[in-house]
């Protein structure tokens, strides 16, 4: 039994446009996870208390803020109400903070100290209005699975660790048309690394093939022209039509077939992103470097477990430090699908360091 293809799923969160005011609150403040034994709390350990008739009528269950902040408080997490969803706020000793919209399993912020002793954002993100007064908020770091439901939900399982070393939130959902398909998200911020961990297991009895997932980061950046992707020299590449909606295509049309465009070789071990660009790179090195002579800083993008990596860059052609001055960058398995055996669990992660403090 396998996943059928469909257009890679919305890198967006849609929010009523009366909820706007309140959507400043996302932009505030060894690559191996950690797993913490000590200071654990999962949500299964408590009891909840029972949504509305109201809730239970709808497919939405509104998160109790005031509940997350009185079994997670301690552990280097705070939460904000943004009206449809909540916002776990993670943030360090060190200065390094990260913002997660929980149901929607989106990282919108990442901000790191540098070595001049201020603090930058690493993620851009931004908000646009769309029809039907709705608000759409793109960008920043979420998972794709071309065979799920954009609409569907994570829910939170538990947040371990504290702000001295480390905080990690576990996130976990199931594919509403294959049930055997069990997902769950790892969000870890260390010291000068956040790490997105996805794992996918199959509990059913038969084999179950995955298309199109991916973990995409929009990387900020000052202009494209003085973006360069550092290490990448010797790395097999083929060009393919941009698959995100930011680009044309939009949740729920489906691709009459992928496109794929010229093949070859990377060339250049310091390649400036001032052409527009979609690219998947095969058989890359585990990690390589975005420099921004711009900004005066540098982002290393490691990953395991996804054998690909995908690259878009939108080129010259559009305005500078604006919502398109941005790179896009992350793991994937867009060429070749995950195949998963009865009882069998993948694991992809990637991982965002900053190497300026």
């Amino acid at each position: 039994m396998a996943l059928s293809h469909s257009t890679v799923v919305s890198h967006g969160y849609t929010l009523p446009l009366c909820r706007y005011s309140k959507l400043h609150l996302l932009s505030q403040p060894s690559y191996l996870p950690l797993h913490f034994n000590k200071n654990v709390k999962r949500l299964e350990s408590f009891h909840l208390p029972p949504p509305s008739a109201a809730a239970a009528a709808s497919s939405y269950f509104p998160i109790d803020v005031e509940y997350l902040k009185r079994e997670f408080s301690g552990h280097g997490a705070t939460f904000e109400d943004i009206g449809e969803t909540c916002v776990a706020k993670l943030k360090l000793d060190n200065g390094s903070s990260a913002n997660v919209m929980l149901t929607r399993g989106m990282v919108t912020s990442y901000k790191v100290k540098v070595w001049h002793g201020g603090k930058v954002e690493l993620l851009h993100t931004w908000v646009e209005q769309e029809e039907q007064e709705e608000v759409v908020i793109r960008g920043g770091v979420s998972s794709a699975f071309s065979s799920s439901d954009d609409t569907e939900e994570w829910s939170l399982h538990g947040i371990t660790g504290d702000s001295e070393n480390c905080v990690q939130v576990e996130l976990r959902r199931s594919d509403k048309k294959i049930k055997e398909i069990e997902m769950k998200q790892i969000i870890t911020l260390r010291g000068d690394t956040l790490s997105i961990e996805l794992c996918v297991a199959n509990k059913g009895v038969s084999p179950v093939s995955i298309n199109g997932c991916s973990l995409v980061s929009y990387l900020t950046v000052s202009t494209p022209e003085a973006t360069y992707a550092v290490g990448l020299e010797g790395s097999d590449f083929v060009d393919k039509t941009p698959f995100l909606p930011r680009f044309g295509l939009v949740q729920g049309e489906e691709e009459e077939e992928d496109k794929y465009g010229l093949s070859g070789e990377e060339e250049s071990n310091y390649k400036q992103l001032s052409e527009e660009m979609s690219r998947i790179y095969t058989l890359a090195p585990s990690s390589f470097t975005i420099i921004d002579r711009g900004r005066r800083n540098s982002v290393v993008v490691g990953r395991e477990g996804f054998e690909e990596v995908y690259m878009y860059s939108p080129g010259s052609k559009l305005e500078s430090y604006t919502k398109s001055a941005y790179v896009c960058i992350g793991p994937s398995s867009l060429l070749n699908p995950i195949s998963l055996d009865p009882g069998c669990v993948w694991r992809g992660v990637l991982h965002i360091h900053n190497p300026n403090s």
